[in-house]
């Protein structure tokens, strides 16, 4: 943005400004392009901030429910087994299955972290 181009009836023309009134309306000019600019910068790293927050809420939505699904799985699995003993060996396959999916959620947010 250029003052000096800009008639104002407020301000004088450029060619009656004494050089020191010329050196910082130049000045006012680089400060003004320069705050435009960092606004302008701050703003991008805002949306790419909020962005990436976003997505990581998602992905930590995600394995939470991941993880509650795995352990009421478990624990169905668990009371099966408390409650018939006889089909044990479907209820370990159950357990095993259950533990496996809760330490491939700890390893995805192990990973993540780093």
């Amino acid at each position: 943005m250029t003052y000096t181009n800009l008639p104002s009836p407020n301000l004088p023309s450029q060619q009656t400004l004494t050089p020191l009134e010329r050196g910082l309306l130049s000045l006012v000019e680089r400060l003004t392009n320069t705050f435009e600019h960092s606004t302008a910068q701050l703003e991008h790293l805002e949306r790419r901030s909020t962005g990436l927050l976003e997505e990581r809420l998602t992905e930590l939505e995600t394995l939470l429910d991941r993880s509650i699904s795995s352990q009421q799985a478990f624990n169905e699995v668990l009371l099966d087994l408390l409650s018939a003993p006889e089909s044990s060996g479907r209820s370990l396959d159950g357990l095993c299955n259950s533990l496996d999916e809760l330490n491939r959620i700890h390893k995805t947010l192990d990973q993540r972290n780093r």
